[in-house]
């Protein structure tokens, strides 16, 4: 049974948001994570996981189409 973000996050024991990007995206199948998916893994509002994905500099990202994509 796949883990959902959630629980990939805490069996990493991570909290920030670079590491909900790298766990999620160094899965070939998903290279890319969305700002919602890391605010669901980090039970945070979405405005507040953008902004610090947007500050994080381990972190990369782009808008496409009138959504962000990380990695």
């Amino acid at each position: 049974m796949k883990e959902s973000l959630r629980d990939e996050v805490i069996a990493h024991s991570g909290d920030g948001v670079a590491q909900v990007v790298k766990q999620r995206t160094s899965k070939i199948s998903n290279p890319v994570v969305s700002t919602e998916e890391v605010a669901e893994a980090l039970d945070i509002p979405e405005e507040e996981a953008f902004d610090r994905l947007e500050e994080d500099p381990n972190v990369s990202g782009k808008l496409v189409g009138e959504s962000h994509g990380w990695w």
